[in-house]
């Protein structure tokens, strides 16, 4: 059972937009970023702090949080003491150490999407993306040649930019309820609800016609779960 802080100044609203912001563009092997461009951002931290406006972005290995430095390099950010990250108009928080896409909120209590890169996939099919890779290579991250990590100079990666293979993605909804994480399937959620709730649950399932991967459907969803 994963556990997460949910600590960020709260807005006035219930529903957040759920079209997604950043450009569609495929991520590669050199540039292995959720947004196409480093995006001007905020980073919240606890004590109702905030830095300043930086040039953010999200490394899909690990879902970590990267920022130019005043010298040109990329740095990763931990995740201690952050309570939320904004990048352009999208709004994120730390959920098991991965950054997640708030997508609709009932007071602290969250719909959220994790988007990551399935790097499985693309070294089990290394041809199918590219150059071949080896079993030996196959079990070694490093054999992708991932860019952005190792402090890099932003200028470099930029010139590789678009010269890496595409990475495939997946997308997972979650819940995050009383700061605990659920997956936002029947099964998880059943299993959140147990006994106590399973003959509610299954009524608003059915009156609802909840589709699980429609976030408007899931959102409606974490209303009731909220209750």
């Amino acid at each position: 059972m994963n556990m997460v802080k949910v600590i960020f100044p709260l807005y006035l609203f219930t529903l957040l937009p759920l079209a997604a912001s950043a450009q569609k563009y495929e991520p590669n092997t050199r540039w292995p970023y959720l947004y196409q461009n480093f995006t001007k951002g905020v980073v919240f931290f606890e004590g109702n702090q905030k830095s300043s406006q930086m040039d953010l972005n999200i490394h899909l290995m690990g879902n970590v949080l990267h920022y130019i430095g005043q010298d040109g390099k990329i740095y990763k950010n931990d995740d201690q003491k952050v309570t939320r990250v904004e990048i352009g108009d999208d709004a994120y928080i730390f959920s098991d150490h991965k950054l997640v896409k708030i997508l609709a909120n009932e007071g602290t209590n969250l719909l959220v999407l994790l988007t990551k890169g399935n790097f499985d996939a693309l070294q089990q099919n290394g041809g199918a993306y590219g150059s071949s890779l080896n079993s030996s290579a196959s079990r070694d991250l490093s054999s992708l040649d991932l860019g952005g990590l190792d402090t890099p100079e932003l200028g470099k990666m930029l010139q590789e930019k678009n010269d890496g293979r595409t990475i495939p993605m997946v997308q997972q909804y979650f819940f995050i309820i009383g700061g605990q994480q659920i997956e936002a399937t029947k099964k998880g959620v059943e299993k959140f609800v147990g006994e106590a709730k399973a003959d509610a649950l299954k009524q608003f399932l059915k009156e609802k016609k909840t589709k699980w991967k429609d976030e408007l459907s899931l959102a409606q969803l974490l209303q009731f779960l909220a209750q």
